[in-house]
């Protein structure tokens, strides 16, 4: 046992984790009923070493049921007895900003990925592959890193009563720093004013790309899209303009999967959409750039050296696009509920401000029971759920059990074997198989790109047809009009 404690404690030395050696080897000497004796600097491999000590936890009774969720949360526990406070991380964050933010933020995420809470080593279990669609490079992510919910930690919350659930309301609240619930007691948060508001940073544990980061609202209230967006935005790229921010949509649909806290997405990543052709370009505005983008998703990028400018013109397509109606496209603005919005991404490139506007709309018909603009139900068995920020810029997050699917559609394809999991995917695989066109795995997961595309042009307000290209230029001339009447 002692081997292994130790092994963990020289790993802490070795990343520079620990600040408090006596605090760190003390309170893992106790926990695992070792006598305060010498430490013995060992090198093991740590997955070898937290395998270990998670397992004798577990046998000392240390914590239950043994699921990959509590061992995560053991994990995280056994990480923060030896890693710095979170005042202190904080303190370091802001001495390094204040000279150097690019090494406040490498500060940080390097200490998030030594910790593991960023989960690397299941991040690189991910599937990645391209399609080259015909608005360019889509990047599809089939996604194995999160795992499901044991039956075991469903059953054990359900034994919790209302008293234990103290804390943080969501999994974004600034109160799961050090929460043992949530598997977060080795997260470190710290503070941003953007907006004349206070915000927190935070690294995704799952990176669904590089350096993928949240920035979460200091208090929990709802998502919600406005002028304040725009600023909270650009004020983000002034402090890390080698990052991107954007924000989901404010609205159930077309948002993301947590809308009951504020909150962003960043990172050090160019999406496909940066590299989207422009279908018309508008110079109507002074020292501002406004373009159209070929894009499935109807997306107005805006440029300019002047930020305050696009913050008052995003706010201004803002609001023109919550009242703009069309319903022969079936574009209606309000039934019992809003239903548009924008979901806006800010970059800073060649000295110059990028906002790009995706505009979304979340209406149900009955014949859309799930969206009109939203993935259709055709296209269910490979996509389903919400496009939020991430795939509206051209990179699909696909749902794990596709590893398994596709890998027993190409025997169906090629062997004519049929699985049970395949009933969702059976009228695509005919289709695939009556054009024979699938030779390697590889044709088949580029027809899964083909689908992907068709989703995306599934959640476009206006279509790239000749009747959507029309109703779009009409929309940003009027509303560029209107802007120039202000």
């Amino acid at each position: 046992m002692k081997t292994y404690v130790d092994a963990f404690l020289t790993y802490g030395i070795d990343h520079q984790i620990i600040t408090d050696f006596d605090r760190a080897k003390q309170s893992l000497y106790q926990l695992y009923h070792l006598p305060l004796g010498d430490y013995e600097k060992t090198t093991k491999p740590i997955d070898e070493v937290l395998a270990y000590l998670l397992d004798a936890a577990y046998q000392l009774k240390l914590f239950h049921p043994n699921t990959v969720l509590e061992r995560d949360a053991y994990e995280a526990y056994l990480f923060d007895l030896m890693m710095p406070e979170p005042s202190k991380v904080k303190q370091t964050f802001k001495r390094l900003s204040d000279t150097d933010k690019e090494k406040a933020f490498s500060y940080l995420y390097q200490l998030s990925k030594d910790v593991n809470y960023i989960k690397t080593k299941r991040i690189a279990q991910n599937i990645h592959f391209n399609y080259n669609s015909p608005y360019g490079n889509i990047e599809l992510t089939i996604n194995l890193s999160k795992p499901e919910k044991d039956p075991k930690d469903i059953a054990k919350a359900l034994e919790e009563t209302i008293d234990d659930k103290k804390g943080p309301k969501c999994v974004l609240c600034k109160e799961n720093e050090q929460n043992y619930q949530n598997a977060r007691m080795n997260l470190r948060i710290v503070p941003l004013e953007l907006a004349s508001r206070k915000w927190h940073f935070q690294y995704s544990p799952y990176l669904y790309f590089n350096e993928h980061s949240i920035i979460l609202s200091d208090t929990h209230k709802p998502m919600h899209i406005n002028k304040t967006t725009f600023k909270a935005l650009f004020d983000f790229i002034d402090f890390m303009p080698s990052y991107f921010v954007g924000s989901n949509a404010d609205l159930p649909i077309v948002g993301g999967s947590i809308l009951n806290h504020d909150h962003y997405q960043s990172g050090r990543y160019h999406f496909p959409i940066e590299h989207a052709k422009v279908i018309k370009t508008y110079h109507d505005i002074e020292r501002v750039t406004i373009s159209h983008l070929y894009w499935p998703l109807s997306t107005i990028r805006l440029a300019s050296n002047d930020r305050y400018q696009l913050e008052e013109l995003a706010a201004h397509i803002l609001s023109s696009w919550k009242t703009y109606e069309h319903k022969h496209l079936e574009i209606i603005p309000f039934t019992t509920k809003p239903h548009q919005t924008i979901t806006p991404i800010a970059r800073y490139k060649n000295n110059t401000y990028e906002l790009d506007l995706i505009l979304r709309n979340n209406r149900t018909t009955k014949a859309y029971p799930d969206g009109i603009f939203h993935p259709h139900q055709e296209h269910h068995h490979i996509k389903k759920e919400n496009i939020g920020l991430i795939e509206a810029t051209g990179l699909a997050i696909l749902p794990g059990r596709l590893k398994e699917e596709l890998a027993h559609a190409y025997l169906y394809l090629k062997e004519d074997k049929i699985h049970p999991s395949l009933q969702k995917h059976i009228l695509w695989l005919n289709q695939l198989k009556d054009q024979k066109i699938i030779s390697h795995k590889e044709d088949l997961y580029q027809e899964v790109g083909k689908i992907f595309t068709h989703v995306l042009e599934d959640a476009g307000v206006f279509k790239l047809d000749d009747s959507g290209l029309l109703a779009c230029d009409t929309f940003i001339q009027d509303t560029i009009k209107a802007y120039k009447k202000m």
